[in-house]
């Protein structure tokens, strides 16, 4: 079969703007030169006004749980499950391009990649500011108090600041940024393998909510809104909070900062040797998996299509980095959490398996009973 010109490709991704066909799918809401919403792929509410894991321009998308992204073809491709020629075929076929609309299409593309470095950049400052204004101790600091409502020790770790107040921005109706609530918040730097700030895992609290966590209300909806952000470049990189050596010889690592303390509080408490292993959140499950080679069906739901959802699969994309393990580990224990979708977190941890795998290295799974974390575990409430 001939290969389709690049010409007719870019005269077909014009046609058809990515956040256009994802909005077919997916309820996306403008966020300046952005839409941003539940991903076409593996959110289970299409119609979630809160979801913010999928975002998307006219060029190309991303998601932060499949930890995949593309153009309007790979999207096709994902969400469809089809293949390559089919998914051209469904966004209209492959034509004679328009050479005005496919100059204006790559220029386009060209002001994205650059408008798109300049936010990378300047959000990187900007969690940079707000952590180094951060108070630098967690010892008898607000955070403190939150994890040990949590069922937590309090780690020795240079990761975790404490603030005494942090604003929350959230988009409203007209898509710009509005400052709907601002209060103290556990900051988590992410760092890459280096060890270099790369942004900030950012949770609100409240220690008078039974959980800890802030209670943070959309004033135009009056919906719930996620008290945890993340911000700066998380993809690759993860928060490392407690290193046990230079050269650990263990990893723990699993998704958020409650799950992977409440087993280091359990061998910390039972006075366990923990001076060689590594205790990591991934900061979210996507990023512990890193990027799917393909997509395979959900055994039980369905799309609006009222075929299988497509969800990201166990075997990784080694072409785009993951989370990078120090040589010197030669045993990783993935954690698993048992209150989220069951099929796409055994997935997620045979790809992290599979990515992290390593001669000499052993990689166990541990799963929390079905319906809890390990935090809910650590707590009794089982």
């Amino acid at each position: 079969m001939a290969r389709i010109p690049d010409a007719v490709l870019d005269d077909l991704r014009a046609r058809n703007p990515v956040h256009e066909v994802a909005g077919r799918y997916v309820a996306l809401r403008n966020k300046g030169n952005r839409w941003v919403g539940p991903c076409p792929i593996c959110s289970g509410n299409t119609a979630s006004r809160t979801a913010g894991r999928f975002e998307a321009s006219a060029d190309k998308w991303v998601c932060a749980v499949c930890c995949d992204g593309g153009d309007v073809i790979r999207l096709i491709e994902r969400v469809e499950g089809k293949g390559f020629r089919e998914a051209v075929d469904t966004l209209g076929g492959a034509s004679e391009p328009d050479p005005e609309a496919v100059a204006r299409a790559v220029e386009r593309a060209a002001q994205e990649e650059r408008k798109a470095l300049e936010r990378r950049n300047q959000e990187r400052a900007r969690c940079w500011d707000i952590w180094s204004n951060a108070l630098p101790h967690i010892p008898g600091s607000v955070v403190a108090d939150y994890l040990q409502l949590r069922g937590l020790d309090v780690p020795d770790t240079h990761v975790l600041r404490s603030s005494p107040e942090v604003p929350y921005f959230h988009p409203g109706s007209d898509g710009k940024a509005r400052l709907i609530y601002q209060g103290p918040a556990m900051l988590a730097a992410i760092q890459d393998a280096a060890g270099v700030f790369r942004g900030l895992h950012i949770t609100w609290i409240d220690l008078n909510q039974i959980n800890g966590k802030a209670l943070i209300v959309d004033p135009e909806t009056g919906e719930k809104l996620p008290a945890k952000k993340v911000r700066g470049v998380k993809q690759g990189n993860a928060i490392k909070l407690i290193s046990g050596s230079e050269s650990p010889s263990r990893l723990v690592l699993g998704e958020g900062i409650e799950t992977v303390l409440s087993p280091w509080t359990v061998m910390h408490r039972a006075g366990h040797d923990l001076s060689h292993t590594a205790f990591w959140s991934s900061v979210d499950l996507g990023n512990l998996g890193g990027r799917a080679l393909e997509t395979v069906p959900h055994p039980v739901e369905t799309g609006q299509n009222g075929l299988p959802r497509c969800m990201p699969g166990p075997v990784p994309d080694m072409s785009v980095a993951g989370i990078a393990i120090p040589d010197s580990v030669t045993d990783i224990v993935l954690l698993g959490d048992g209150d989220s979708d069951r099929f796409l977190t055994g997935t997620t941890l045979r790809r992290a398996a599979q990515r992290f795998s390593a001669p000499g290295r052993t990689i166990r799974l541990a799963w929390a009973r079905d319906g809890y974390d390990f935090n809910d575990m650590l707590r009794g409430q089982i």
